[in-house]
């Protein structure tokens, strides 16, 4: 009986020396996490961003400019983009993304193509209820944003003449550039996730994305999606609660 005390004493004993560390611990942690929270602003306020969608060629092999069903249908590639986005107030940020996509198009039965892309961009958004409002408390709004990147891809045409099919394939070799403009509707769902809605036109600075050059204008291409957000207050603690974050709207209430 006496061995049996003794064991349950140690066994206090080594829980309230473990007890006293971990709060020793937690104590250190939350004054540093004050400390970083004043010293470190860059940590604060970011959103990652998570589209899926289509990317849709224009250019001069197109058909379907004007019939946005049939160049979804027709003239387009699944799509997906990963963009970063650090927030200076509640009206502006910027970004960085990368996205990966592509198009077709079956301009005539002898002359088919398919690219794949992949572009890398930064980017300078506002948030357009915010600057009108000053401070938007709605559960919805509007972001715009243009940007400027680069982009490498590579097209694979057949080409049929006389029966003979013909597969010519052109690889960029060296990223080129894209300018670009877009909006984003976004929709709170949760303190931290809100879905989005996005469209952008991008100008490729490049006339062989369908491997077809003609009188030397540039091809463009457009990407549609949807996506879900997410919203961080503090990179190095994303998941502690911190009060209002000023990404998209900034009511967000961690």
């Amino acid at each position: 009986m006496k061995i049996r005390k003794n064991k349950i004493l140690i066994n206090l004993r080594i829980f309230l020396l473990l007890g006293c560390f971990l709060f020793i611990v937690q104590m250190e942690a939350t004054g540093q996490r004050i400390k970083h929270r004043k010293d470190s602003p860059f940590w604060y306020n970011w959103s990652v961003d998570m589209n899926f969608g289509l990317t849709s060629y224009y250019g001069d092999l197109s058909q379907y400019d004007n019939d946005f069903i049939e160049k979804l249908i027709h003239e387009s590639k699944p799509a997906a983009a990963l963009k970063i986005t650090k927030y200076f107030d509640y009206k502006f940020g910027v970004s960085g993304q990368v996205m990966v996509g592509g198009f077709s198009s079956d301009y005539k039965e002898n002359n088919v193509f398919g690219t794949r892309l992949f572009e890398y961009n930064i980017q300078a958004n506002v948030d357009l209820l915010n600057i009108i409002n000053d401070f938007n408390r709605r559960n919805s709004g509007i972001t715009l944003y243009v940007g400027i990147g680069q982009f490498l891809f590579k097209t694979t045409s057949e080409i049929t003449i006389a029966g003979v099919t013909t597969v010519d394939v052109h690889n960029s070799g060296v990223p080129e550039f894209v300018y670009f403009f877009g909006s984003t509707l976004y929709h709170k769902i949760h303190p931290r996730f809100y879905l989005l809605m996005d469209l952008s036109i991008r100008q490729a600075q490049n006339d062989n994305l369908d491997n077809f050059v003609k009188n030397d204008d540039f091809d463009y291409y457009s990407f549609i999606s949807l996506g879900i957000s997410l919203q961080i207050n503090n990179l190095k603690f994303p998941f502690e609660k911190l009060g209002d974050c000023p990404a998209y709207g900034g009511n967000k209430s961690f």
